[in-house]
């Protein structure tokens, strides 16, 4: 499912004075509960799976942004909408910073893989800062709506330029940094992707007599590898985002990425 064709217009809000979470969380949910998709769910409902979801862990996604989310028994498709603050609202978010931008999305519990692509996608496009600035600036849902449009295309609608895929190995010793670097993965069609485990190879040799004494500094704790199954055409765009994020490749020492070609990839992963 494509995030542009599941954005509900309907679904857009802007209110200027709401001041916590909890009135979000009520307002997502008396929004939802007037779509025709979930017409036998009340808000009510909504809103108590909404507060389930926070209570393991706050949607507070960073940069003024939370994306409130939940599977709820009993709907069978999706509703994604937005509500827009006009104040900022102390969400518990990672970063600290309040938040005024709401994108949320609610689902059945029967298609997991599509709810984290949904998820991923908005995360994605939210990361634009002068889009986050034009979303602020739009208090009509008509023009957040078709700015949201604008901001979206599908990998489907590209035209793929070659058979094939690559293989992505990025290399990461920067914590803060992972969690950002595993979403341009999640919930994927177009890649399958695995985390592994690493150690420096100093902390190996520091422990073998012959090298003992070599190495005083403290050895780098947080080793991650993210091993992804990438189509040819978008692994340009990939490690462009990858950029985005930790900006330059070539002046960092502490994320690394390396491309293999591929001759066959048989089978694939799930979630």
């Amino acid at each position: 499912m494509k995030l542009r064709d599941a954005l509900d217009p309907g679904l857009i809000a802007y209110f200027p004075d709401i001041s916590n979470k909890d009135e979000v969380l009520r307002a997502i949910a008396d929004i939802a509960s007037s779509s025709e998709k979930i017409s036998d769910t009340t808000a009510d409902i909504v809103y108590g799976a909404l507060s389930e979801r926070e209570l393991l862990g706050s949607t507070g996604f960073g940069h003024g942004i939370a994306i409130p989310h939940c599977r709820i028994a009993g709907v069978d498709d999706f509703l994604i909408g937005m509500l827009v603050s006009g104040n900022g609202v102390d969400f518990d978010s990672i970063d600290g910073e309040d938040a005024q931008i709401f994108p949320f999305v609610i689902g059945p519990e029967s298609k997991p893989k599509e709810y984290l692509k949904l998820l991923s996608a908005i995360a994605q496009i939210l990361r634009n800062d002068s889009f986050r600035k034009e979303i602020l600036l739009s208090h009509s849902p008509e023009r957040i709506y078709e700015l949201i449009k604008a901001h979206t295309l599908s990998e489907d609608e590209i035209p793929p330029k070659r058979p094939g895929r690559k293989m992505l190995h990025v290399f990461i010793q920067n914590e803060e940094y992972f969690d950002d670097l595993l979403q341009i993965f999640a919930g994927s069609e177009s890649t399958s992707a695995m985390i592994i485990e690493g150690h420096e190879s100093t902390d190996y040799l520091m422990k073998s007599p012959l090298f003992a004494g070599f190495w005083n500094a403290d050895i780098q704790q947080f080793n991650r590898i993210i091993v992804a199954v990438v189509r040819d055409e978008l692994v340009n765009s990939t490690i462009r985002s990858i950029e985005y994020i930790c900006g330059k490749l070539s002046n960092r020492d502490d994320v690394m990425v390396t491309v293999t070609d591929l001759h066959n990839v048989l089978g694939s992963l799930g979630i």
